[in-house]
């Protein structure tokens, strides 16, 4: 389980990112959209040739926004179309919205249209309630923005962000495991492991000395092959200066002792020459 705490670590980190980023980001993005839809209702009147009138303070109503003017204005809707779009197109806010046009007094729509940026369907132009040229009057330019996507769109994120550290985990942990494996030899029943120093059979773990698992290693080296003992002297015991008398055929006498349950394994002595591990295959 301690393993993977680094792993869970990174993705609970990479959610509260991601979530303080959330939090953050709708403050900014309405800021953002309010200077753009100044920047449609400033338009709309230049188009209608009044560069004098102001656009009033930007009414926010849930996902959608309310231009207001302090004088009235005609416009074309083929004008209007082109103004919200280029406008919207060139801002990247990636909604889709729908725009109408309300007088100010009984709220009645004069004239609509939808924009569906998502839609798998070709475009077909605005859909409208008028498309005569509207005259001079008080109106109110509503723009109504969709969510249903960028929701979708957070919900895969979530779960992307649980799944990511989930299989970054499998991976580093199986590498790790391979890597480790790579280190184990299979040698008859035993599973010999170098770095640990250790035989393993039937779950059973033996151990083995510093000088054993030099020894052991060595003669595996030269499996089936004779390693003479000048050789194994300077591998294993080198100017140690620990070596007397009859040491190496101790060691070699305990190695056969940890190896005696296998048949398939034999450390033959082979007279005034060395030794040889024989391993059949």
């Amino acid at each position: 389980m301690k393993k993977w705490i680094p792993i869970l670590t990174f993705g609970v980190l990479m959610f509260l990112i991601f979530e303080g980023c959330k939090t953050a980001a709708p403050e900014i993005e309405q800021d953002r959209e309010e200077v753009i839809m100044r920047k449609i209702g400033h338009n709309i009147l230049l188009s209608s040739g009044n560069a004098i009138s102001l656009v009033k303070p930007i009414i926010k109503e849930e996902n959608q926004y309310r231009i207001q003017f302090d004088s009235d204005f005609g416009f074309p809707p083929e004008g209007l179309v082109i103004i919200i779009d280029s406008i919207l197109g060139n801002s990247h806010l990636n909604k889709s919205y729908l725009v109408k046009v309300e007088k100010c007094e009984t709220g009645d729509v004069v004239y609509s249209y939808e924009v569906d940026i998502f839609s798998t369907l070709p475009f077909s132009g605005p859909v409208t309630c008028q498309e005569r040229a509207q005259p001079e009057d008080c109106y109110e330019v509503v723009i109504l923005f969709f969510e249903k996507e960028e929701e979708s769109s957070n919900t895969w994120l979530y779960i992307l962000l649980i799944i990511i550290p989930f299989f970054l985990g499998l991976f580093f942990f199986r590498k790790k495991k391979v890597e480790l494996d790579s280190n184990k030899i299979k040698l008859g029943d035993y599973i010999y492991d170098p770095k640990k120093m250790v035989l393993i059979r039937k779950e059973k773990t033996i151990e083995l000395t510093s000088k054993e698992n030099e020894l052991l290693s060595l003669l595996y080296e030269f499996a089936n092959e004779t390693v003479n003992k000048e050789t194994i002297l300077n591998k294993v015991w080198g100017d140690e200066g620990d070596y007397v008398g009859r040491t190496l055929d101790v060691y070699i006498s305990k190695l056969r002792k940890k190896l005696e349950n296998d048949s398939s394994i034999e450390l033959k002595n082979i007279r005034g020459i060395g030794y040889k591990l024989i391993v059949e295959n």
